[in-house]
């Protein structure tokens, strides 16, 4: 199960970013979800303690499709601040986010 939420932190934060936050080397979560890094329990507790959230609730955006609440936000954020990003869906997401019914 720690190795879903290890995933979905990665989707959100990228690699580095998760190495960076649970104090481990990219390459040890990369080794971890590719299988090869051996008995990854320890890590992946601290995982599951540090994005344990990730496991709650998701949202499907007609763009991104099912998404956690958390990149919905991030998205969100940037087209209602008009912020310039060089993520090929942002144009799509920009225009999506501001009809959208989760927008506030």
């Amino acid at each position: 199960m720690s190795r879903e939420i290890l995933v979905r932190a990665c989707e959100l934060h990228g690699q580095r970013g998760v190495a960076r936050l649970i104090s481990k080397s990219p390459t040890t979560v990369n080794q971890i979800l590719r299988g090869f890094y051996p008995n990854p329990q320890r890590i992946l507790a601290i995982v599951a303690q540090k994005f344990g959230d990730l496991e709650s609730g998701e949202w499907a955006c007609p763009i991104l499709g099912v998404i956690h609440p958390d990149v919905c936000e991030r998205y969100r954020t940037w087209a209602e601040n008009g912020v310039v990003h060089k993520d090929r869906l942002y144009m799509q997401v920009k225009s999506v986010c501001k009809t959208c019914e989760r927008s506030f």
